[in-house]
């Protein structure tokens, strides 16, 4: 699979709303590239669709690629440290958890081997991911559903302050926009929105909020929505 490496930076975030259609050119020597700006805001976007439509010769699966460094720079230095687990948790949310591809960039020392505090901070990262995403509160829940909205059942009052979705990307990617609410006090209410789904939309909320049945409405499609996953997560960070 073909992915678009970096969204306009090296930071690791990627856009807010990420889609992975695109409009593209194909290049004389066989190549395609970007109708719009490799940095443009809302790539796949209905505006963006709408700029790119006199120059685009067509649309892409061409997914985003965040890349990013452990360290400073690119390269090895021995001045220098991998970044703090902290930093690295922002950013693993910021591209993975916006449809986007997370690549972390390890540099080699001088000897060609990962330095150990590389080494031990990955770990670290790892570990720090595990508690940000323990075990899906939502797996075993009895679930029912109509058309946009998918709603579970956890069987009893769990806090939840982690939401991951995913669409059915093996029919495209169709969501723009949706609402995640908790059912509490006898209604349903609002915690989170947010546009894009994709591959994986993760959303963490500022606190804790606790309810027994939760939703996810869809409320703009650019077709009949399919969703894969939706996960609920009670972090331990």
């Amino acid at each position: 699979m073909d992915i678009r490496e970096g969204v306009g930076n090296e930071g690791g975030p990627a856009r807010e709303d990420e889609w992975s259609v695109v409009p593209v050119q194909q290049k004389e020597y066989g190549g395609t590239d970007y109708a719009l700006a490799y940095d443009a805001p809302g790539m796949g976007s209905r505006a963006a669709l709408l700029k790119a439509r006199p120059v685009a010769d067509h649309l892409q699966w061409w997914p985003a690629e965040c890349d990013v460094s452990i360290r400073d720079g690119w390269f090895y230095h021995a001045d220098q440290q991998p970044k703090s687990v902290a930093q690295l948790a922002d950013i693993y949310f910021r591209p993975v958890g916006r449809n986007s591809v997370l690549l972390l960039d390890v540099p080699p020392d001088t000897d060609g081997l990962l330095p150990a505090a590389d080494v031990t901070r990955l770990r670290e990262f790892r570990e720090r991911v595990d508690r940000e995403l323990p075990a899906d509160l939502a797996r075993d829940a009895r679930r029912s559903t109509r058309p946009g909205t998918l709603t579970v059942d956890l069987g009893r009052e769990r806090e939840v302050d982690r939401i991951r979705l995913a669409e059915d990307i093996r029919h495209g990617q169709r969501v723009e926009g949706f609402v995640v609410e908790a059912h509490r006090d006898g209604t349903w209410t609002e915690v989170t929105r947010a546009g894009v789904i994709g591959a994986s939309r993760i959303l963490l909320l500022p606190a804790p909020v606790p309810a027994r049945r939760w939703r996810v409405r869809v409320t703009a499609s650019r077709a009949t929505p399919g969703l894969a996953e939706f996960g609920l997560y009670r972090s331990r960070v």
